[in-house]
């Protein structure tokens, strides 16, 4: 009990890893300040925003399912990372796509979910330059100054049309926080 109240204090490793199952991930190199990752392909549970400032109800529309609000009536520990994608339409609005990793004993046969906003979806395998960031940042800035050090550092193999937000941590976690802001990698045949 004492270890587990430390990690969400902040005291141990960036992130709430110790105790939820990650996300699997290969680094496949180290830059100065991030990395290049490799995201086999996995499913996840998923749901979308529209122009929401907050991301809290498409969190608690994930949570639900993993609580039990899904056809088995089946608990689903949580996973790291709450990954979000957030792309910038023509028209400005912000479309947003939050995730949870699903358990490995789940990949094969997850439950479906009851919400019709809930779906199980297949993420392809995905290479994604990765930039870690602790604290509760504003994802959209770090996004930015991240696109400015990849085309800095004559990476030509991005793509910027969107991006990935990575939270680890419950909201509670004041201190050793684990955020991360992602681009695809391109690649070229």
């Amino acid at each position: 009990m004492f270890t587990t109240l430390k990690s969400h204090l902040g005291f141990g490793p960036p992130g709430e890893v110790l105790d939820n199952e990650n996300a699997p991930y290969t680094v496949v190199q180290k830059y100065e300040g991030y990395e290049l990752r490799e995201y086999p392909e996995r499913k996840w549970i998923s749901t979308k925003g529209v122009n929401e400032t907050k991301n809290d109800r498409m969190f608690w529309r994930l949570f639900n399912y993993i609580s039990g609000k899904n056809d088995r009536e089946e608990k689903i520990s949580m996973t790291v990372p709450v990954l979000t994608s957030n792309e910038r339409k023509e028209n400005q609005s912000l479309e947003r796509h939050m995730s949870f990793y699903i358990p490995n004993q789940f990949q094969a046969d997850p439950p479906a979910p009851n919400d019709e906003e809930v779906k199980v979806v297949t993420l392809p395998s995905l290479i994604l330059y990765t930039k870690m960031m602790g604290g509760f940042p504003d994802f959209e800035k770090e996004a930015g100054i991240f696109k400015t050090e990849l085309e800095a550092a004559g990476h030509d193999d991005v793509d910027f049309s969107m991006f990935y937000s990575a939270g680890y941590d419950n909201p509670f976690k004041l201190l050793n926080r684990r955020n991360e802001v992602m681009f695809k990698k391109i690649i070229k045949n």
